[in-house]
């Protein structure tokens, strides 16, 4: 680590963002991760964030607007080989490391590079450190895109003045809270029984972040994006993100498909999020060696071409539920089986105007059974409001 001589800084790129940040607060706070960055590296440091169409926003410290405008975007993996050559052959730059940057439904929405003209080493404390401030950066751009949708998307008033501010309010403390675990880990690192602690409190932090991002999602929907897709790689993409789970918890976890399916008009990430986070819940529920199968099909009721299906787990959890009341909020947080995830989930099947259900299913398990009209077969409408 090159601590001797001064970290290296540079004046902001002139290449300007495609659109801006909601509050110059959230460009400062990237500004400094960078700085904080090429500090604790000795390096020199590049973040470069992208969206769908490529990249909108770049920032550096100790390179040149050349070189950083020569970044390219990266996927999951990071820069690919040919953009690592790229960057040695034209400016003479090793990549020394590369941390992709996602957001909560796991899309990578940019780069965190840390860049040498020579051969250099990164300690385990500096890599640690590294991916602590790209996890911030993710915080700060999730945060300030969430308050981006909150001055566009109509709501009623109540979710106006009630949802947003407590959402805001508990990711502010969450993030300092946060912040100040990563300083006192790094100040105590060989206090006896530091690394258990913080565990704790670093668990704790995350399960609190993820009820936030179901409370914003239930009580403070998003704008829908509308587009007609095929249903069956949207659920193929969401057994794959559970299977990691499944195996943990060893459990056979399947997808079943009657005949083909007919295309449906979706909000892809709400849907996917939704039959992901449904998954999630069963096999959270699901006895040890059990077997979970999402079975759909198309059926034709009336004059209606339709999508339903269902998932059974077991109900040893379930005896004291009512399930006529599973889907109201307060009743499913308090009894135990998660958070919101049933309530929000059921609000996305309704605004595609299709239902979402709970009840007894085969040998005494639990059945959890929904339906989406095809992409013919309903006006579309906008998610309810709380």
């Amino acid at each position: 680590m090159n601590s001797d001589g001064p970290f290296p800084i540079q004046s902001r790129s002139n290449i300007p963002p495609r659109h801006g940040f909601t509050e110059s607060l959230s460009e400062n706070m990237l500004r400094d991760s960078v700085l904080i960055a090429a500090a604790l590296t000795g390096a020199q440091v590049a973040l470069v964030l992208q969206d769908e169409i490529g990249t909108w926003y770049r920032d550096g410290s100790g390179l040149t607007s050349e070189q950083l405008a020569g970044l390219e975007p990266a996927d999951s993996q990071g820069l690919n080989p040919e953009s690592k050559v790229r960057l040695l052959e034209k400016y003479g730059l090793l990549v020394v490391e590369a941390l992709p940057l996602v957001d909560d439904r796991h899309l990578v929405i940019g780069t965190l590079c840390a860049l040498s003209p020579e051969p250099l080493a990164l300690s385990e404390v500096q890599r640690e450190g590294l991916r602590l401030l790209a996890e911030h950066i993710q915080i700060i751009v999730a945060m300030d895109h969430q308050k981006s949708e909150s001055r566009t998307t109509p709501r009623a008033p109540s979710a106006a003045s009630f949802v947003p501010g407590l959402v805001h309010e508990l990711g502010s403390f969450i993030f300092g809270i946060s912040a100040s675990l990563d300083a006192f880990e790094a100040r105590f690192a060989d206090v006896e029984g530091m690394s258990k602690y913080g565990a704790n409190i670093r668990r704790s932090l995350d399960r609190m972040s993820a009820f936030i991002v179901e409370l914003r999602e239930y009580g403070y929907p998003q704008r829908l994006s509308w587009t007609v897709l095929a249903l069956e790689p949207l659920l193929q993409e969401a057994i794959e993100h559970n299977l990691p789970l499944a195996v943990k918890n060893g459990l056979d976890l399947q997808l079943h498909i009657e005949g083909p399916l007919p295309a449906i008009n979706a909000d892809k990430q709400g849907l996917q999020s939704a039959f992901t986070r449904m998954i999630n819940l069963v096999l959270q529920h699901e006895e040890p060696g059990g077997h979970v199968v999402l079975h759909v099909a198309s059926s034709h009721p009336g004059n209606r071409t339709v999508v339903s299906g269902h998932l059974e787990f077991s109900s040893a959890k379930m005896e004291n539920i009512d399930t006529a009341r599973l889907f109201e909020p307060f009743y499913f947080r308090v009894s135990g089986m998660g958070r919101l995830t049933l309530p929000g989930a059921r609000r996305v099947f309704e605004s595609h105007g299709g239902t979402l259900t709970a009840g007894p299913g085969a040998e005494g398990r639990m059945r959890i059974s929904f339906m989406l009209p095809s992409e013919l077969s309903y006006s579309l409408r906008a998610a309810s409001q709380p």
